[in-house]
């Protein structure tokens, strides 16, 4: 009988110990990526589409390296860059054929016989008149390379930031830029001014996450994909505390 029981221990654990690979992680995010790829996401959108395939290439990774566990972590951020990625070209899309068709508007009028000019009526005046404009474009800012801490922050929600790297995982880059006034990652303080490491491989990026994952200082868990940990560790302090 105690032979019996062992056996079935035995098996619990090792049934436990295996962990089966995120095939269906892996094939939503390649089924975003292709639809990304479809709307010409490469062109129109092309910081959340470049996002979304280091990604999916890190989680590939991972897969191939039988690293199931951060795999299934890193994979669904491809999934969302990619989503992104789509309703960002959709929307470009939409701007580029309304300014077409404008265009052909004018071209259409240019080619019209010369007519008297007529005099707008009063209600024609009044709404062209009070047509709002629209609001220029913002203008492309390069990626920052140093970052002030404001009050309540953490590395994790700082790298989460999309100027900054746009993925939580990847805090143990600004703790390892920044080792020379940060002892502890979980504690910044307000003021601090911080490096951003730029130009960095999938390599080191793959290397950032599996670190954060070890290392447990801000668990991954639901509703972490928004930048805010759910049981983060001490924040930001006041800029009076002791360090």
């Amino acid at each position: 009988m105690a032979r019996l029981v062992f056996l079935l221990l035995a098996l619990l654990i090792m049934a436990g110990g295996c962990v089966a690979p995120p095939l269906q992680e892996l094939q939503s995010a390649r089924s975003a990526l292709d639809e990304a790829a479809a709307a010409e996401a490469a062109v129109l959108a092309p910081n959340e589409y470049q996002a979304a395939q280091d990604a999916l290439h890190d989680g590939e990774t991972l897969v191939e390296k039988k690293k199931y566990k951060l795999a299934r972590e890193i994979l669904p951020f491809a999934e969302a860059h990619a989503r992104r990625a789509i309703l960002q070209a959709q929307r470009e899309q939409a701007d580029r054929e309304l300014q077409k068709i404008r265009a052909q508007e004018l071209m259409r009028t240019a080619q019209l016989p010369n007519e008297p000019i007529r005099q707008p009526t009063p209600q024609t005046h009044k709404a062209i008149t009070t047509r709002p404009a629209a609001p220029p474009k913002p203008k492309s800012r390069p990626a920052p390379t140093e970052y002030r801490v404001g009050a309540g922050e953490t590395l994790w929600t700082i790298a989460a930031q999309r100027n900054i790297y746009g993925d939580p995982l990847l805090w143990p880059l600004l703790y390892q830029a920044n080792r020379d006034q940060i002892r502890d990652p979980r504690q910044v303080y307000p003021g601090q001014s911080l490096s951003i490491p730029r130009k960095l491989t999938a390599e080191e990026k793959t290397a950032a996450r599996e670190k954060a994952l070890r290392s447990g200082i801000f668990p991954v868990g639901p509703g972490s994909s928004d930048g805010t940990p759910p049981n983060r560790g001490p924040a930001t302090q006041e800029s009076g505390s002791s360090r």
